[in-house]
């Protein structure tokens, strides 16, 4: 996790699995404009690519947050779709272990 000083005038950035540590301080409920006055040049990295907090708020649509979870499912809800892994992607492995049988039945 990279967290710059908002006084050096850097942009600070985080790793997508870092977010919940950048409200750690937050008071709740809170607003969309609140978290940008103090958050709004961070930046949220993910395997490939990033984007700026500020426009994932805004793709989001939230304006309120009651706990720091939901602010963090709006960020989830607001990240591109290659932020979170490959679209359809399943670590299950796609082969059937089972297969049912069943015999047809004509009424």
């Amino acid at each position: 996790m990279e967290h710059s000083d908002q006084d050096t005038g850097t942009i600070r950035s985080l790793e997508m699995r870092d977010v919940s540590d950048l409200f750690e301080n937050t008071m709740f409920p809170t607003t969309t404009e609140d978290v940008l006055k103090e958050f709004g040049d961070v930046e949220i990295e993910y395997p490939r690519g990033s984007d700026p907090l500020r426009a994932i708020l805004e793709r989001s649509g939230h304006e309120t947050y009651t706990s720091r979870d939901t602010l963090e499912l709006a960020i989830l809800n607001g990240v591109r779709r290659d932020a979170v892994g490959r679209p359809r992607y399943s670590d299950r492995g796609d082969e059937r272990t089972e297969t049912f049988d069943r015999p047809v039945q004509s009424f």
